[in-house]
């Protein structure tokens, strides 16, 4: 029986998908080699599967080398292994290259490759599509090549988490073909069988329930470009500027912007309704393992068919949702054991938990969720920053952020061990802010030359703030606007309190 949720997973991956780059010198050429390579034919079979297939045939370095932009772009790369290029007079040699070797094969599609993972974080599926026979020799060329903390090598496969490279061997018209090395006849592609790989490839990197919400977010995107082009229209322009050149701080005006087109996405991405009705089924059809588990001390039945009913369930307590599941009955202590541990339920393949948990908490804490920052964080509402070896969270409100022209302080609270309304700083580290009146911290800061609000400056690796009086204060994360004004409005809530001297038979009697 076909895996439902894979099968979701290729639909997803196959919808985002819209162009494919192929790299290969003989593509243009009438060529009877093991290496041929037909424009025509493949741009045909992408044409009949919906895709964009652009296919060049470098003749110079520096055609090689300008590839660099067009390749970031793709969604897929297809590069040949053997690029058969003359090299120009004035060319450098590549001091890594073997100075003996007349015969470079894999020299500038190793160059293309390693441009294209140089760049950090790119979701890229790559495919070495090749006439050579020696598969695994090109594989382990590759690997030398790549990161390898970050890569692992598999068989004519090498994988990181968020790139995949594959060696595959362009079908040829002979019954012999591998005859001297069966075990790489799997590894044959012929064009038709092109398409069909790439989708069912990249959906085994992305087959996952946010990833694949993600992947159908940024095809909704796509197809509705004209929609929010059309409310984004040049006729706002002069309503823009307007607004803009009242501003005393200009940048304001880029944050309104951000703020409004996130918005429009959300709002786009509610409209659109991307059906996750089956996902979770599905899912559980797919990663779970019936099993009994020890859950923190509590014994739990785990299996596909529990999980299911407990998520169809309407109950709203965990224990009544397992007990309407399994007709067995949980106690309020079973409950409350399992209540911080219910992601064991759903473990599977050796997956880390506890990363998982922190990692989906910084999703809903972290403003900045693209690491390393790319700008210069601003001080404000919600910085979190370290002293030393004492993290502190700003609350000065946002407006009183901006439009500074001279010395402010900034009100901070500081973060401990203990607490309510926990914050993941990192993945190593949980804080809790100190919401108590007297535990307010103020540091005066003075914005830079021509400035108006509090910027970081880098220092190595990092961002920091520096005070009037020269303290150092890293940045270490912006939290989300929401919870820096749960943390304000928990700490205004103290300041609030009435403190009465009053009758003590009164207030004993009011509590009973």
């Amino acid at each position: 029986m076909a895996d439902r949720f894979i099968e979701q997973s290729k639909e997803i991956a196959n919808n985002f998908i819209q162009n494919i780059v192929f790299i290969d010198d003989k593509a243009y050429k009438n060529d009877i080699t093991n290496n041929a390579f037909s424009a025509l034919d493949v741009s045909n079979v992408f044409a009949q599967s919906g895709k964009i297939c652009a296919i060049y045939a470098p003749k110079s370095i520096s055609d090689v080398n300008s590839y660099n932009t067009i390749l970031n772009k793709a969604d897929v790369v297809i590069l040949d292994w053997y690029l058969d290029i003359e090299k120009e007079e004035n060319q450098v040699e590549d001091p890594d290259a073997d100075a003996d070797n007349d015969d470079p094969r894999g020299e500038f599609t190793l160059k293309l490759i390693s441009d294209l993972l140089s760049q950090t974080g790119m979701l890229k599926l790559l495919i070495v599509y090749t006439g050579e026979t020696d598969l695994f020799e090109i594989t382990n060329s590759i690997y030398q090549k790549v990161d390898q903390h970050s890569f692992h090598k598999g068989d004519c496969v090498i994988q990181s988490l968020n790139s995949k490279i594959l060696v595959r061997a362009k079908k040829q018209n002979s019954e012999t073909q591998f005859a001297h090395n069966p075990e790489l006849k799997d590894k044959i592609v012929s064009y038709e069988s092109l398409p069909t790989l790439i989708v069912e490839e990249f959906a085994d990197m992305t087959n996952g329930l946010l990833s694949n919400f993600a992947l159908s977010s940024i095809s909704a995107i796509r197809n509705n470009t004209s929609r929010m082009l059309s409310v984004f229209s040049p006729k706002l322009d002069p309503a823009y500027l307007g607004h803009k050149i009242l501003l005393e701080n200009t940048f304001e005006s880029k944050q309104l912007l951000i703020k409004l087109f996130g918005e429009a996405i959300s709002e786009l991405l509610e409209t659109t309704d991307i059906d996750t009705k089956d996902w979770v089924d599905n899912w559980i059809e797919n990663r779970i393992t019936d099993e009994t588990i020890s859950i923190n001390g509590v014994s739990i039945g785990k299996s596909k068919d529990l999980l299911k009913k407990m998520f169809g369930s309407e109950q709203p307590r965990l224990k009544d949702k397992y007990t309407e599941a399994s007709g067995k009955d949980m106690s309020n202590k079973d409950e409350g054991k399992l209540q911080s541990h219910t992601i064991e339920l759903f473990a599977y393949d050796g997956i880390d938990v506890n990363k998982s948990n922190v990692d989906f908490a910084i999703l809903t804490h972290h403003k900045n969720i693209f690491q390393p920052a790319i700008g210069a964080p601003i001080l404000t509402l919600g910085t979190v920053i370290k002293s030393v070896d004492k993290y502190y969270v700003c609350i000065q409100q946002r407006c009183d952020s901006v439009r500074i022209k001279e010395e402010r302080r900034f009100l901070f609270l500081p973060l401990e061990e203990k607490g309510e309304y926990p914050l993941i700083v990192n993945n190593e580290l949980k804080l809790f802010p100190n919401k108590s009146s007297f535990a307010i911290k103020t540091v005066k800061f003075k914005p830079k030359e021509g400035a108006t609000i509090i910027q970081a400056s880098k220092k190595e690796d990092k961002y920091v703030f520096y005070s009037s009086y020269g303290e150092t204060y890293e940045w270490v994360v912006d939290l989300k606007e929401m919870q820096a004004q749960r943390i304000l409005n928990s700490y205004c809530a103290q300041l609030s309190r009435v403190g009465l001297n009053e009758s003590e038979w009164l207030r004993l009697i009011a509590k009973q």
